[in-house]
């Protein structure tokens, strides 16, 4: 059952944004026909499991306005690209767009799901060699989701993390 953050930092929360919000995005944009073909229930899942994701893969700037809150969201200290401030009670506009993005992807294909081939170019037995070919690789979080968040936290396998004093 998806449970929507609403900005006051529920404790039971699995989701940033619920299907009506995620409908209304996908109306905006072209080949969505795999969000409109599903039916809620895989909607919704999808919406939690790309919320799940985003939490895992984002160190996001600022911090949890409580520390019993379920989610990574709402935040204090969090700024928008002209300075201004993200009100702490609040669920981003952004965000609800990123996780409506990140379940469309969801849905159509497991994105953590890799083949045991995936990243090889080139296999030989004998005498063996294995040619690595990186960008062969799936990525976990989409290219189109990633440019939605990453002004405001950088990837949690990142070796680099910002410095916040508050």
């Amino acid at each position: 059952m998806l449970i929507l953050e609403t900005g006051a930092g529920l404790t039971t929360s699995n989701s940033y944004s619920s299907v009506d919000e995620a409908d209304l995005y996908h109306e905006a944009r072209l080949h969505t026909s795999i969000w409109d073909d599903a039916d809620d229930d895989d909607k919704e899942a999808s919406l939690q499991w790309a919320t799940r994701l985003i939490d895992e893969k984002i160190d996001f700037a600022g911090y949890k306005t409580s520390s019993t809150q379920a989610l990574e969201f709402p935040r204090s200290g969090l700024y928008d690209r002209g300075g201004n401030s993200i009100g702490s009670g609040t669920v981003p506009t952004w965000l609800k767009n990123a996780t409506a993005e990140y379940a469309r992807y969801l849905i159509g294909e497991d994105l953590e799901l890799s083949s045991g081939l995936s990243g090889f170019k080139e296999l030989v037995v004998g005498p063996i060699e294995i040619v690595v070919d990186k960008a062969d690789r799936k990525t976990a979080m989409p290219a189109s989701v990633w440019s939605m968040l990453k002004f405001y936290g950088s990837t949690s396998t990142s070796s680099i993390r910002r410095l916040y004093r508050v």
